[in-house]
């Protein structure tokens, strides 16, 4: 008792403690039955600082010692047992909470088995890189009047969904879902001007270089319209090791498994134009590509009590993975050259995806929290639908298809929810 004193305040001058006895439960309860039940105290301290008899914590003697107040700030700060975590009796401050948070790690809270859960909404941006550029110009190369990623809309909404259980007070396994609905938009553009050719229209593809060196059937448009589509999945299943830290602010956890991702797009494009007159030409292509990514994953989860009800999660997950790709292509033209070709090609390589959730976690009640924050998936080395999307009209006709799996992709956005742990 001696050593805590002259740590805290010089004798002559400390304040005398105070000793209340605290409830397990309810309003005034300071420990979770939980952690009550097993961990005993081997002794207590009493008001004139002698030991007092062993007992259980659950209805043990905490000493309010108002001189620790600006050492230990608001609880959230660590605030140490005597004695250590098996120890006999916690220093707390006047301001802690009633109860404490279930199944988060803190000097009044040792660890302990529980369950988990958590459901987020999130609202998500897709951002591609490349995002698939013009797709459609006016008059010359550099009129551009229609880009491929018109057809995909900004943010679509999702949601996340995380179940687990912590076995002992350091080991578990935690299960993972995050998906969205789908992604879908359209765009056009249509031009009445005279062109060249004694037709109207004068909209340039992608197939002549947007009139650098135009190709009838393909060019000289006077409508041009597209569609896309896009949806994620993910499903991880992962082994969660709390590690060995003291009892501070900040605790860590490492969550190694298994991550599948299901990555699949549709992007369309369809063409009409007046010449070769008299009877025009259309040209309709639709790509769709598919991304099956499965492999390993390493992750951490860092947990920071900043305030008696607050903390900040921050979880960080890189994974290896292998991507089989593939793409197929319908391509159907009317005009001087009609005809159907379907193109399909499919590849294996390797990919990494990387992904950060970043949340502010506010416990209502011991067992339940609401959460809010913003999410990041990246993707790299996948095949996107637009990119894929052949600018050759003789490799349209008559093959051989084309893969392109250099896409990156990256979705992003806010997220709110509630966590509960019982």
């Amino acid at each position: 008792m001696a050593a805590l004193a002259a740590a805290v305040e010089p004798a002559s001058t400390a304040p005398a403690p105070t000793v209340t006895n605290v409830a397990p439960q309810g309003a005034a309860g300071l420990l979770h039955p939980s952690a009550a039940d097993s961990h005993r105290a081997p002794g207590g301290i009493d008001a004139s600082g002698t030991e007092a008899p062993t007992g259980d914590l659950g209805a043990a003697s905490v000493v309010r010692w108002p001189g620790l107040a600006p050492l230990i700030g608001r609880l959230g700060r660590p605030v140490p047992l005597i004695g250590g975590l098996g120890g006999s009796v916690p220093l707390v401050a006047e301001d802690v909470p009633g109860w404490l948070p279930f199944g988060r790690v803190t000097a009044l809270g040792p660890p302990h088995p529980f369950w988990y859960g958590e459901a987020t909404a999130v609202g998500l941006k897709r951002d591609a890189e490349p995002d698939g550029g013009p797709i459609a110009t006016l008059n010359t190369p550099l009129g551009t009047v229609l880009e491929s990623a018109e057809a995909f809309p900004d943010f679509r909404a999702g949601g996340i969904a995380r179940v687990g259980r912590m076995f002992t007070p350091m080991c578990g396994i935690e299960f993972g879902y995050l998906g969205t609905g789908r992604w879908q938009g359209d765009a056009a553009v249509r031009d009445q001007t005279d062109n060249a050719l004694d037709g109207l229209g004068n909209l340039f593809s992608p197939f002549g270089g947007f009139g650098e060196t135009p190709v009838e059937d393909f060019d000289y448009n006077e409508l041009v319209s597209i569609h896309g589509e896009s949806r994620i999945q993910s499903f991880e299943l992962s082994l969660r090791q709390r590690l060995i830290m003291p009892i501070e602010p900040l605790q860590v956890s490492v969550l190694y498994g298994i991550r599948y991702l299901d990555l699949g797009e549709r992007f369309t494009y369809y063409s009409q134009s007046q010449v070769p007159l008299p009877t025009g030409a259309t040209q309709f292509a639709d790509v769709r590509t598919q991304n099956d990514l499965f492999g390993g994953q390493l992750a951490a989860l860092l947990e920071w009590h900043s305030d008696p009800r607050w903390w900040v999660d921050l979880r960080l997950a890189i994974a290896l993975l292998n991507n089989r790709a593939s793409q197929t292509t319908i391509h159907v033209e009317t005009g001087d050259h009609p005809g159907v070709n379907v193109l399909r090609r499919a590849n294996e390589r390797g990919t990494v995806a990387a992904e950060i959730s970043l949340g502010f976690v506010y416990y209502v009640r011991s067992h339940l929290s609401t959460r809010f924050g913003y999410h990041f998936l990246w993707l790299d080395r996948v095949a996107l639908a637009a990119e894929n999307l052949g600018t050759d009209p003789g490799v349209l006709r008559s093959g051989p298809a084309q893969l392109n799996a250099k896409g990156t992709i990256m979705y992003h956005g806010p997220f709110l929810g509630v966590a509960l742990e019982w």
